[in-house]
């Protein structure tokens, strides 16, 4: 609804001659009361319109997740920075936990697998989140859109 010139009241198309708060005549003087089309999609082969949008591909979140899924960087593929900055967190943490867990409680320091199963858990579980994002067809990015 378009708005008075002098006093910002919303007016109605029928109460356009004057304004039925301040009084004013032609309230809607110098402004335009017509609808604009917002319902209208992107044409995605003009250049102008393509640098706004780029497609996320499940495979390749799929990759990320299994070579670098405890950097978040599957996340921050995408377009998820907070999801990405807390699981990047996370997993250091859980990695720091589980080495200290192995290496001091379990196993002596100077055993491989004090380190090997720590690292092994954090990477299965970053797997399985890929293999999830990879086979769930109804997700989206951080942008609303459908991976493909």
């Amino acid at each position: 609804m378009p708005y008075c010139r002098n006093c910002g009241a919303r007016i109605t198309k029928f109460e356009k001659d004057i304004c039925p708060v301040c009084g004013t005549r032609d309230p809607l003087d110098g402004a335009s009361s017509d609808t604009v089309e917002i319902t209208s999609q992107l044409d995605l082969s003009q250049k102008e319109n393509r640098k706004h949008y780029k497609a996320h591909f499940r495979l390749n979140t799929f990759i990320f997740f299994i070579f670098l899924g405890w950097t978040g960087l599957g996340f921050f593929y995408l377009a998820f920075k907070k999801r990405g900055i807390i699981w990047l967190l996370c997993n250091l943490a859980v990695l720091g936990g589980l080495i200290a867990l192995f290496a001091f409680a379990i196993l002596s320091p100077d055993n491989w697998l004090a380190y090997a199963a720590p690292v092994s858990v954090v990477y299965l579980v970053n797997i399985g989140v890929g293999i999830y994002y990879l086979c769930r067809k109804d997700i989206k990015d951080g942008n609303g859109e459908f991976i493909h």
